[in-house]
């Protein structure tokens, strides 16, 4: 969402509280909404930016759609609780993390498992959490968080840098709520809508953010007609009145918990523990890819190969960048029996095959829409690739994207050894263990 700085935007009604974070923008505002869009939202913003405590609970499902057919859907959960003006707690949970967030208003920690933290150097307030997320909760979680987050301001997020505001009526929520619907588009395409009761003390039911026109502006992956991706929070509870206990704000160590000394920290030691990915330094399954066109290759006809494989999805935009890098990486060693394979994480056919026909990757992509491989390659984090020796060994394994040039790096390293008969250290490490 846009981050300028637009403070009581709506009007002086909305309480200015003195010791916000938010930075004065450099840009000058234009867009002022009209007096229905004021009149709509007020209710809600005031009492968010008024409100001293807050708890709520949100599902987020990522979406993605194909002509107006929803083929993929990635849900997580957040549960929150604040105290103005910096005291917090945010839970994100999935089928594969647990991530948690602390501030007791000396100290910010992020947990990112139950057994690993660090704590932030600086003790961020709640508006800063809201405009300047000091860790990754989702692919845009910035006006969940304006609407969840006692004592911010919403009008921050909501309505600074946008093209429009429009309130679109009033409609019964899930056929049953009597809500208000309001749509935003913002100045760099990504529309909003925003579902929020018709009542005098009004609660959010629902934001949708449409990510589509972002992914065209970037120019990273061409998108082809009729896809969309999409964010759907769904407020499940939501309050910003009664009590919340402080226990909830302080993080208490595990007596078995390791502390880093920062994300960076957390994220080297990961990455050196890479052994522990259950197929690194062990002969490679039996496995059978379906390409695009219907073409089945199977693990047994890649012997005596140096085989890549790439485990992807349409909405992982690390994906999406390192796929080029290691594409480009493979290329250099066509001539000596290195081949690279697209792997499709579980999302429809159709659905990739239309996204995989916009792009110019030059890259043999298989699918896999029941994800039967997630099982068999341990691909349950993406992005996952891994190299295969011609000895059908597993001598490598990448997870994440560790940026262009070290990606790179990386990959030549291994090529260069691998195309000449040779082992990886990593590799023959693991397979001692």
């Amino acid at each position: 969402m846009c981050v300028v700085g637009v403070r009581n935007v709506l009007g002086d009604d909305a309480r200015a509280r003195g010791d916000s974070a938010t930075a004065p923008s450099e840009k000058t505002n234009t867009f002022t909404p009209s007096p229905q869009v004021t009149s709509t939202l007020l209710p809600l913003f005031t009492a968010i930016a008024d409100a001293d405590v807050s708890r709520a609970k949100v599902e987020l499902s990522v979406e993605t759609v194909m002509h107006g057919e929803i083929l993929s859907n990635e849900k997580s959960t957040f549960q929150i609780a604040s105290k103005y003006p910096n005291k917090y707690t945010i839970y994100h949970k999935s089928d594969e993390e647990r991530k948690r967030l602390y501030a007791d208003g000396k100290v910010s920690t992020v947990a990112m498992d139950p057994t690993s933290y660090y704590e932030l150097p600086d003790a961020l307030n709640n508006q800063t959490l809201v405009t300047r997320t000091p860790l990754s909760l989702g692919p845009y979680p910035e006006p969940m968080l304006a609407l969840t987050v006692a004592g911010v301001d919403p009008s921050v997020t909501f309505l600074g840098g946008m093209n429009s505001v429009t309130v679109l009526g009033k409609t019964k929520f899930r056929g049953r709520t009597e809500s208000i619907h309001v749509q935003g588009e913002q100045d760099d395409g990504v529309v909003w809508d925003l579902w929020i009761t018709d009542e005098k003390q009004p609660r959010p039911l629902r934001l949708l953010v449409n990510l589509t026109p972002m992914l065209i502006a970037t120019g990273q992956v061409r998108v082809p007609q009729g896809y969309e991706l999409s964010l759907r929070y769904d407020f499940v509870s939501w309050r910003v009145t009664g009590e919340v206990d402080d226990k909830l704000f302080r993080f208490v160590a595990p007596a078995d918990a390791t502390k880093y000394d920062s994300l960076v920290h957390y994220q080297k030691t990961i990455a050196s523990k890479i052994g522990s990915h259950p197929l690194l330094g062990k002969k490679v399954p039996d496995y059978t890819l379906t390409l695009l066109d219907g073409t089945e290759v199977s693990s047994k006809d890649l012997e005596g190969k140096v085989v890549v494989l790439d485990f992807w999805a349409t909405w992982c935009t690390p994906c999406l960048q390192a796929m080029p890098v290691i594409k480009a990486a493979v290329d250099e060693y066509d001539d000596k029996d290195v081949v690279f394979y697209a792997v499709n994480v579980a999302e429809n056919a159709s659905l990739v095959n239309g996204f995989a026909g916009e792009q110019d990757w030059g890259v043999d992509v298989a699918v896999d829409p029941k994800g039967t491989m997630i099982d068999v390659f341990a691909a349950k984090k993406i992005p996952l690739t891994l190299v295969i020796a011609s000895t059908g060994l597993v001598e490598a394994v990448h997870v994440g994207y560790p940026g262009k040039d070290a990606l790179r790096k990386q990959f030549k390293d291994e090529l260069d050894v691998l195309t000449k008969g040779g082992r990886i250290a990593t590799s023959e490490t693991a397979k001692e263990k």
